[in-house]
């Protein structure tokens, strides 16, 4: 049993063209697919996972504009962090190109804040 990441953001207008390439940029730049194909390669390294987004055509729920959940890498536990800080600096750049919405991250039933000095998803706290 793996333990994952969760996000949705909630807004009344949909994605914009621009604000969907502006995602699919975020995700590719931090994509962890050569640490996955060096792990299938050598057994070596953290057991990452895709980022995944789920279908902004078909949301859970109305007024859902993103969404989606992602396993951490659970081979250790600076595994497990590691990945939850990746993925937090990750979605910290999609909120921040997705004005006007309103965010839920969570690992489990911890909420992972906001923080609204820093402007980023802060798993610290």
């Amino acid at each position: 049993m793996g333990i994952s990441i969760y996000y949705t953001a909630y807004r009344n207008e949909p994605l914009s063209p621009e604000e969907s390439a502006s995602i699919q940029n975020i995700v590719t730049r931090y994509s962890v697919d050569n640490e996955i194909a060096e792990r299938e390669r050598t057994g070596e390294g953290f057991r990452w996972e895709s980022f995944c987004v789920y279908d902004p055509d078909d949301p859970t729920e109305p007024g859902i504009i993103f969404e989606g959940a992602t396993k951490l890498p659970d081979n250790s536990e600076d595994a497990i962090w590691e990945g939850l800080q990746h993925w937090c600096r990750l979605l910290t750049e999609v909120r921040r190109a997705l004005p006007g919405t309103k965010w839920r991250v969570h690992v489990d039933d911890h909420d992972i804040p906001w923080d609204e000095e820093t402007k980023a998803f802060d798993p610290w706290v």
